[in-house]
């Protein structure tokens, strides 16, 4: 157990290395290029620690303690896969990471879909896209975890990285979940702004 002054000098040692991460990403946050305040960054590891990321500064950024939260150890490929949705809309990060200290992190993957080499569905069916839906829906539940608007895509990336909304016609992610609740796949609740509850449509 750290003492106080160690724990005060490992204290400081983070944050210098934390304000020189930022000083030198010009203040923003490295994912979505928002101006960052000092109170909100975290540092991220881009090859995360549990898969073997060091700490050395190529390997650090600083971003938001939200998306921190959120991405947990998901690799560079599922990082980059969300943040291609919000490189050129910064407000949908808050979106996806939604700025409460309860935001939970992403579960490791529990499943990756197997490829199979005489598949002739066609690619665009939206009931791949919603079988995908449930599957994420499913693994947050096995965890007793509810899933949320903020964290079910990462899932779904997780276990299927190819997936983007965009190949069904949606060009927001939301829009997708919209679908599925009309289409009574899922329902979705009202937790706060801009997040909602998912869960499955029971008839």
């Amino acid at each position: 157990m750290l003492g106080v002054q160690a724990y005060l000098a490992l204290q400081k040692k983070i944050m210098k290395k934390l304000n020189a991460l930022l000083f030198h990403q010009g203040g923003k946050c490295f994912y979505c290029d928002e101006q960052l305040d000092i109170k909100e960054a975290s540092i991220d590891h881009i090859i995360p620690r549990a898969k073997g990321g060091k700490d050395d500064v190529d390997n650090l950024v600083v971003c938001c303690k939200y998306a921190n939260h959120a991405f947990a150890d998901c690799s560079p490929k599922q990082k980059m896969l969300v943040i291609k949705d919000i490189i050129h809309s910064p407000l949908l990060c808050q979106k996806l990471f939604p700025r409460s200290e309860e935001v939970k992190e992403v579960k490791e993957v529990i499943e990756v879909i197997e490829s199979q080499a005489n598949n002739k569905t066609d690619e665009n069916d939206i009931s791949i896209a919603y079988a995908l839906l449930l599957q994420a829906i499913d693994s947050f539940e096995k965890e007793g975890k509810a899933a949320s608007s903020s964290i079910v895509k990462i899932e779904m990336l997780k276990i299927e990285p190819s997936f983007k909304e965009a190949t069904y016609g949606f060009k927001q992610f939301s829009k997708f979940l919209l679908s599925a609740e009309q289409d009574k796949i899922i329902t979705l609740e009202l937790q706060r702004k801009n997040n909602y509850l998912i869960k499955k449509y029971i008839k």
